[in-house]
């Protein structure tokens, strides 16, 4: 239930407001006996027209004995306090009234019974005024068929007989400014005005009495309110007059609230803690006759999406305009989970780039300032961790940075390459003589390389050839491209040139060429030393030279040439020597004349110095044939060359020792030789 300001309840019932004065004992004791039940309460009335209001005032009807009767009617009006909506006599139902005066010597009524068939039927009554007084004319229930109930007290009136006064006519009174029934705005009805014409007395005009303004709100000027005027004449007539008019409220309520807190203590219209609506409805002149609709006093202690909340109300003023209040409380703050990363994807679950790891709120009362946010990676390494930033709704409630957080694999990093060690046939000054085989390794940190060793076989040669590493990929798929490393060297693979300064050509002994000299070149590493010649011999035989050089890389390369030293032709010897196994006897001391020749080709030779003898004591062999020396020389042993004969000639003076035998050999310089036997008698 809401309450005015005032403390006066805003809600309540609207319908017509009466009010119930004092009756005469004479009016109470007739109004008693026309409830239709005592004390419950009446639906239609049964009213007289003798003033424009109907209410329970008793009238007054100014007769004077042994004059004109007087005439009023009865009705009936709809009043529905009974329950039964619309007029009772409905159908064929009926309301039997006996009408009666309480002092028939004073004056009488007829017809003495009524029968109302329906609310628009109307009953003429004629009062017969007989002496001097006052009676009352009241109505009581006879019969009633209706099933409802009728307020009989507006039907009574009273009635004065003067005594008879042919100069004094009875005064007539009627009200003016207010209307009976009538509806006033408050403070726009007009002055109740008392209007007496009198025929003997003259006519007047004086305020008329104001009755207390009756109703549920009265206090406020609200209700209804009778006007009465009473007025006797001088010759003792009196007549009396009222009319019933309503005041009514000319002013809508006005509807207001408080909030506690008063403002938000969220942002953007939004409260985080309990909030308290509550309505005011404020009405100043009839508060009894406010209706609300909805005003109901909140006390929102649970978060809960914006709701509106709404008050309207009406009162017998009008309508108030409606009024509607948004509350929404949120002190709960979003939650937050990972959604996922964008960023470059490597191999083996690793990213090689910074990773925008994306983070979504959820706020399912007053929402997000922003559902979803990236947080950029920082750094690398195998769990690089990435949390969320700060969110926050609507109402302002804030989610810590940190709330949930995404673990990445980030390997941004290519491995580093750098060379290890060269395998390869090492010459001499750093100089290779093969390919060269250069290792290179790449090392990663993180993510570790595929291939962490790899080999390169360099190409070609020269002084500088360098060889690069190739590309080198890590497990992320960081590659460092090829080159990345090198290392250069000297290759010297082809062997030097090599070419003898001359040819030495086959030849007798002793004439053979003198050894050559020999030329080596060599573009790359260069000759190591000078070219070496070998083999060279002038013996007799074929020989073959070489000539050997060798660059400093150690390629070597060596070139030959063969020759032939040819042997002298050795003739001889001549007789007196046999040859060809004989054995010669000859005496023992005596000289013995050895012949020969020696030929180079077809050169003969005739130096002595190109021959020398030797001898040897043999066994004597006794199956050798035997010829004697015919010939002996004398002289000592000498050699010498004999133009006229043209030959050589050694005189062998043999040994004293007769009996023994010996070997007589010629050897030439060139080493071939001939041989004879001797036995010494």
């Amino acid at each position: 239930m809401n309450h005015s300001p005032s403390g006066k309840t805003t809600a309540g019932g609207t319908g017509l407001l009466r009010r119930t004065s004092t009756r005469t004992a004479a009016a109470v004791a007739a109004g008693s006996l026309l409830l239709a039940g005592g004390g419950v309460a009446f639906a239609d009335d049964i009213y007289n027209n003798l003033d424009a209001s109907i209410d329970a005032t008793v009238e007054i009807m100014p007769l004077n004995a042994g004059g004109a009767n007087g005439s009023t009617t009865l009705a009936v009006r709809t009043v529905n306090d009974d329950g039964k909506q619309g007029c009772n006599l409905t159908g064929s139902t009926t309301l039997t009234l006996n009408l009666s005066s309480n002092n028939p010597a004073v004056a009488t009524v007829s017809p003495s019974q009524v029968v109302f068939t329906s609310c628009s039927d109307t009953k003429a009554l004629t009062i017969t005024p007989v002496g001097a007084g006052t009676v009352t004319v009241s109505a009581s229930q006879a019969g009633n068929t209706t099933g409802g109930t009728f307020n009989l007290a507006p039907a009574t009136f009273s009635v004065n007989v003067a005594a008879p006064a042919p100069l004094n006519t009875a005064p007539v009174l009627n009200i003016t400014g207010v209307t009976n029934g009538r509806t006033y705005t408050k403070g726009t009805v007009p002055a109740a005005l008392c209007n007496v014409t009198d025929k003997e007395d003259g006519n007047s005009t004086f305020d008329a009495k104001l009755g207390a303004i009756t109703g549920t709100d009265a206090a406020t000027g609200i209700g209804s309110q009778e006007a009465t005027c009473s007025y006797t004449d001088k010759g003792g007539l009196t007549a009396s007059s009222s009319v019933t008019y309503n005041i009514v409220d000319g002013s809508a309520p006005s509807i207001g609230y408080t909030l506690s807190p008063e403002t938000p203590d969220g942002d953007n219209g939004w409260y985080r803690t309990a909030v308290k609506l509550h309505w005011i409805i404020t009405e100043e002149d009839s508060p009894s006759t406010v209706k609300p609709i909805g005003c109901e006093d909140q006390e929102i202690t649970a978060d809960q999406v914006g709701t509106d909340y709404s008050c309207s109300a009406t009162s017998s003023g009008g309508t108030a305009a409606l009024q509607t209040v948004n509350l929404g409380k949120d002190e709960t703050a979003p939650t937050v989970a990972a959604d996922g990363a964008d960023g470059v994807k490597g191999s083996n679950g690793w990213y090689i780039s910074d990773v925008d790891a994306s983070f979504t709120g959820t706020d399912v009362t007053s929402g997000l300032l922003a559902a979803t946010q990236t947080v950029t990676s920082s750094g690398e390494g195998a769990t690089v961790k990435v949390d969320s930033p700060a969110f926050t709704d609507i109402a302002g409630n804030t989610t810590a940075a940190g709330a949930a957080s995404q673990t990445f694999k980030i390997d941004k990093t290519a491995p580093e390459v750098s060379y290890t060690s060269a395998a390869g046939t090492q010459g001499a000054d750093g100089w290779y003589r093969s390919d060269v085989v250069a290792k290179f390794t790449g090392t990663d940190a993180l993510s570790g390389s595929v291939t962490p060793t790899q080999t390169v076989t360099s190409e070609g040669e020269g002084e500088a050839v360098t060889v690069e590493s190739l590309a080198f990929s890590d497990n992320a798929g960081n590659t460092t491209p090829a080159g990345a490393a090198s290392q250069t060297f000297k290759i010297d693979k082809t062997a030097p040139t090599v070419s003898f300064d001359s040819i030495v050509a086959d030849s007798y002994f002793g004439a053979t060429a003198a050894q050559p000299t020999c030329t080596a070149s060599d573009t790359l590493s260069g000759v190591s030393g000078n070219c070496v010649v070998s083999g060279y011999d002038t013996k007799n035989g074929t020989h073959t030279l070489k000539a050997t050089a060798t660059d400093l890389a150690g390629n070597t390369t060596t070139v030959e040439q063969t020759y032939t030293v040819k042997a002298w032709t050795l003739k001889g010897f001549y007789q007196p020597i046999d040859m060809n196994g004989v054995l010669n006897t000859v005496k023992n001391g005596s000289t013995v004349p050895a012949k020969f020749e020696i030929f180079a080709g077809d050169t003969e030779l005739t130096d002595p110095a190109l021959a020398k003898f030797t001898t040897k004591q043999v066994a004597c062999s006794l199956l050798s044939p035997i010829d004697d020396i015919e010939t002996t020389a004398t002289g000592n042993t000498s050699l010498r060359y004999d133009a006229t004969s043209g030959q050589f000639i050694y005189n062998w003076k043999t040994p004293a020792t007769a009996g023994s035998c010996y070997t007589l050999t010629m050897t030439a310089n060139d080493g071939s030789s001939i041989s004879a036997n001797f036995k010494l008698k």
